[in-house]
């Protein structure tokens, strides 16, 4: 343990010695205009602060590294066409503002449709059902009563309107159990034969 925190002290004295050894800068060869004054001639003087830009850099060999003349830009892209037939949206932002527009419009569209006397009548009637085949039956004339008229108040909203559809008629379906039969069958089958 002795020799380590010896190893560990002589490697952190001779460190700083080796750092100021990197860090010294070279002596200069003082000119006989420096030795008389220790300031060297104006021509000579090396400022911190350059005063002219042209003191910055040297000027650029061969090519300039910014053009003296800017370059065309109306110049179409080589190998593809210049207009493209996929719409590019600046972000996904653009994207999400659009998507929320066209929920707000669907809603208005179904609160709209949802006010008329008709489809108030068809959702009181398919309430009132006491089987569940007729309830569905009638729920499933309701959703079409009511997005036909939502597309009918705004067409442009067909596509999610449709979808809307398929999703609201595929909800009554029954496929967890055998799916059950009209009253009308019910009431003709075995039983009733007794």
């Amino acid at each position: 343990m002795k020799r380590l925190t010896a190893l560990l002290a002589a490697t952190l004295l001779t460190t700083p010695a080796l750092f100021a050894e990197e860090n010294k800068v070279p002596a200069m060869r003082a000119t006989p205009a420096e030795t008389r004054d220790n300031v060297p001639p104006e021509g000579d003087r090396l400022e911190l602060m350059p005063t002219k830009p042209a003191q910055l850099l040297p000027p650029p060999a061969g090519l300039p590294l910014i053009p003296e003349v800017p370059l065309p830009t109306d110049l179409p892209p080589r190998g593809r066409s210049t207009e493209s037939p996929i719409k590019r949206r600046d972000s996904v932002t653009a994207d999400a503002e659009d998507a929320v527009k066209q929920r707000i419009r669907i809603r208005e569209a179904k609160t709209k449709a949802q006010r008329e006397p008709a489809v108030q009548a068809e959702w009181d009637r398919a309430n009132g059902l006491r089987t569940d085949f007729e309830k569905r039956d009638a729920l499933k004339s309701y959703y079409r009563l009511l997005y036909g008229r939502m597309i009918k108040i705004d067409p442009s909203l067909k596509a999610p309107v449709d979808t809307l559809l398929q999703q609201s008629l595929a909800r009554l379906e029954q496929t967890k159990i055998a799916p059950t039969q009209p009253p009308s069958a019910v009431a003709s089958g075995p039983r009733s034969a007794r």
